[in-house]
């Protein structure tokens, strides 16, 4: 079955699918520069999407004092969202943060028990509405430049202590701690613990089966739904694994790391979003199958403590946390709480190192994947003022800008279909290069980029005539814009 997210502009997006092509989404311009954000309902209701996602919308440049309202159902009165700067600690809230030099509003903000619809709107400081256009997700929360995400194995009755211990310390460093349970949990006051955990903020619960076997399982569909069943039954799952009555289970952890085909099926019956493997030097979010509709499974960065996989070397673990915070991935260390040494130098030193930092992304392993399921499933966003654009994912396209003629700031949008070197110029009527906007390697997909029609040095260009080019290997492709003032 297709399932749809609408993304428009106050009154249309229109996804448009096929069982031959990739389904797209066409953003419209709406009268008022409201913006609404749809979800289909029974998506809503089988993931939930509680966890906030920060859309980013152009706004004037070198603006100041604006404000966001949300709303979540029509009737509704707006309320006006909290306003955060880069100078802020602030992970997983609903929050908008105002990058006024580059001119973009991040707003973030998860879906609620109301509706399956987010409405948006950005005031002046008098509360006119101002024009604002959606650009897209962010591909990190807050659009920061890594995640740090923490997984721990075997929670279970006989390492109960332990585990409640290992929650504490990651909480008291504001690092969430995504514990894989084993349900049959033994002594049944392990559940009132974990329970105590969860309430106390920073601890995801993960299913981990009900009986840590070796593959293949022999009772298959007991280990994978059953354990997910059992951590429903027996928890109160935290804000961001709930929708209305419904619960949510987002990550599997597969014991002793051993997988197979039968094993992901039963996953993706589970509606498990991502499957977490034992293996190590895994920097990054894992690719999406769309015939299975799940991530496909990922390791983890490394592991804290003296295991297997693990190391107690500060040095090693500290640089492998550098590493990853420069190239822009995801840091995943796991840890066994039932060996990790709390009396050595080792872990407080390393959870010291990588945590309360402003630029990086703090969340749960299964919220990191709930947060970028939209933009796997739908990653195609074409923003055009009144009709929908046909995009192949397979053709390298350049876009119209939006708006055009445009005074002073446009976006300009384009898709590759191959990982590629390439740049985006503007020239002038006489050809001659103003501005390069672009200069680098890109993944495939669609992208979008914003000029605010200021030339290399920073000095705003007169009105008139321009040509977008974007240029790789094998291609060239130029567009005509229109600076107007």
């Amino acid at each position: 079955m297709k399932y749809c997210l609408i993304i428009t502009t106050y009154i249309l997006c229109q996804l448009v699918a096929s069982e031959q092509q990739s389904s797209f989404l066409s953003v419209s311009s709406g009268i008022t520069n409201e913006t609404v954000i749809s979800l289909d309902s029974q998506i809503h209701i089988d993931y939930g999407l509680s966890y906030p996602i920060t859309y980013e919308m152009n706004v004037p440049i070198e603006s100041a004092s604006l404000r966001s309202y949300i709303r979540f159902q029509v009737n509704q009165d707006w309320a006006l969202m909290e306003e955060k700067t880069e100078d802020d600690f602030f992970n997983g809230i609903d929050a908008v943060r105002f990058d006024y030099e580059e001119g973009i509003a991040y707003v973030s903000v998860g879906f609620s028990d109301d509706s399956d619809s987010i409405f948006i709107k950005i005031t002046d400081d008098n509360d006119d509405i101002v024009e604002a256009y959606y650009l897209g997700m962010s591909k990190y929360y807050d659009n920061r430049d890594a995640v740090v995400t923490s997984t721990a194995d075997d929670w279970a009755g006989w390492v109960n202590e332990k585990f409640v211990q290992a929650c504490q310390i990651f909480r008291s460093y504001n690092l969430w701690l995504s514990c894989a349970i084993v349900t049959n949990v033994g002594d049944p006051n392990t559940w009132v613990d974990i329970q105590t955990q969860i309430d106390s903020g920073y601890i995801e619960p993960v299913s981990h089966s009900r009986s840590h076997p070796y593959a293949p399982y022999a009772d298959l569909e007991g280990e994978v739904l059953g354990s997910k069943q059992d951590l429903i039954d027996n928890l109160i799952m935290p804000e961001y694994n709930r929708y209305g009555d419904h619960e949510y289970v987002y990550a599997w952890v597969a014991p002793y790391g051993e997988y197979d085909v039968d094993i992901d099926s039963m996953v993706s019956i589970g509606k498990y979003l991502v499957t977490r493997m034992y293996y190590g030097d895994d920097h990054h979010i894992s690719a999406w199958d769309q015939e299975l509709f799940k991530y496909d499974p990922i390791g983890v960065s490394t592991e804290a403590g003296p295991l297997w996989l693990g190391t107690t070397d500060t040095i090693y673990l500290n640089n492998t946390f550098n590493d990853v915070l420069a190239s822009g991935g995801v840091y995943h260390v796991m840890c066994h709480p039932n060996v990790i040494e709390w009396d050595q130098d080792y872990p407080w030193a390393h959870l010291e190192h990588i945590s309360n930092r402003k630029n990086v992304w703090y969340a749960g392993f299964g919220h990191l994947y709930a947060y970028n399921f939209l933009q796997s499933t739908y990653p195609e966003i074409i923003l055009n003022t009144d009709k929908s654009v046909n995009i192949h994912l397979d053709e390298f396209t350049l876009c119209s800008n939006y708006p055009n003629p445009f005074n002073p700031v446009t976006t300009i949008s384009y898709n590759i279909p191959k990982s590629s070197y390439i740049k985006i110029n503007i020239y002038n009527h006489m050809g001659g290069m103003v501005r390069n906007l672009y200069s680098g390697q890109r993944d495939p997909g669609y992208h979008s980029i914003i000029w605010n029609s200021k030339d290399n040095y920073g000095k705003p260009l007169s009105a008139g005539l321009y040509f977008c080019s974007i240029r790789s290997a094998d291609y060239t492709i130029s567009r005509k814009m229109l600076l107007v003032k």
